[in-house]
């Protein structure tokens, strides 16, 4: 209840700015979260979430965060010789730019501004952003009219999140990302948008986008918690060699992946991933570690 009645405050106080007003014209979706929430459990209230995730072109990232700047927002302060590095870093390595935040009393409002829907170190066929925001559709939260992705591309930004969180030798070393609740929202958001979410239409989206490995990977670990029949038509539509190859694999990308020495119930049930990893890490995996957490956690 008490997380229910922070996260209305905080769209009331995006509201009562007129955030979502001035950004309206904008190609934007509220991503994961109460929009998220919403379309899995019907309700805005039901994830937890700490944060507001956009998703906004990177060409309109500029307009973005004038926008912030102007509501009192501001991304975590650096010596202009570490921020210029550290933004340069961000949109040429990563998906997101440095959030924003906000505090008033005791309370932070952090906005997560993300560019795009892949990681860093993805290879393959980029996604342009503005034609994937361009069929967003408007949504209720808490009052407030925001724009989200329609269910069906909802599913591919959270399969895509999920197998970053899950792969990231960063996250794995700096946080516990293997959750039995990212699980819960794949089965959810599957279930209860299947009309939308059809094997027809993820088969479609997924060649189209080129990520079908991805989709078969974080489908079968929903299958492994949830062990629902439905879901054995996707795994078979999905399933692929190089799907296959990935479910004991980490790593985001081929020059980095490695072998997990451990079965996926322990990774679920961990309370420290990093345990399991930290042995076989590379110089180049330490490097880029200490550089993500000076950029992302200040340190």
């Amino acid at each position: 209840m008490l997380e229910e009645v922070r996260n209305g405050a905080v769209f009331a106080f995006l509201n009562h700015l007129d955030f979502f007003s001035k950004i309206r014209n904008m190609p934007y979706s509220l991503v994961k979260g109460a929009a998220l929430s919403k379309q899995c459990y019907g309700n805005e209230s039901e994830r937890r979430y700490n944060d507001i995730d956009l998703l906004v072109p990177k060409a309109f990232l500029g307009d973005l965060e004038n926008h912030l700047l102007q509501m009192g927002f501001h991304s975590r302060p650096s010596s202009m010789k570490d921020y210029r590095l550290e933004r340069i870093l961000c949109l040429s390595s990563s998906h997101q730019i440095i959030p924003y935040v906000r505090t008033i009393g005791n309370q932070s409002i952090v906005i997560d501004v993300n560019f795009d829907i892949f990681w860093g170190e993805y290879e393959g066929k980029k996604i342009n952003m503005e034609q994937f925001l361009a069929d967003a559709i408007e949504m209720d939260i808490y009052g407030t009219k925001v724009k989200t992705l329609p269910p069906l591309k909802a599913m591919v930004q959270l399969v895509l999140h999920h197998y970053k969180d899950m792969n990231s030798i960063f996250l794995l070393a700096t946080r516990n990302t293997i959750r039995s609740e990212m699980f819960k929202d794949i089965y959810f958001l599957l279930k209860n948008n299947i009309e939308d979410i059809s094997v027809q239409n993820l088969l479609r989206i997924s060649k189209e986008y080129e990520i079908i490995p991805y989709v078969f990977y974080v489908l079968f670990y929903t299958k492994q918690i949830f062990g629902d029949s439905f879901l054995l038509e996707y795994l078979e539509a999905f399933r692929t060699p190089e799907g296959e190859k990935l479910l004991n694999a980490y790593g985001l990308c081929k020059k980095e992946r490695k072998e997990w020495t451990v079965d996926f119930r322990t990774r679920l049930e961990s309370n420290d991933l990093n345990d399991y990893i930290e042995g076989y890490l590379t110089e180049r995996d330490r490097r880029k570690i200490q550089l993500n957490k000076q950029i992302f956690m200040g340190g």
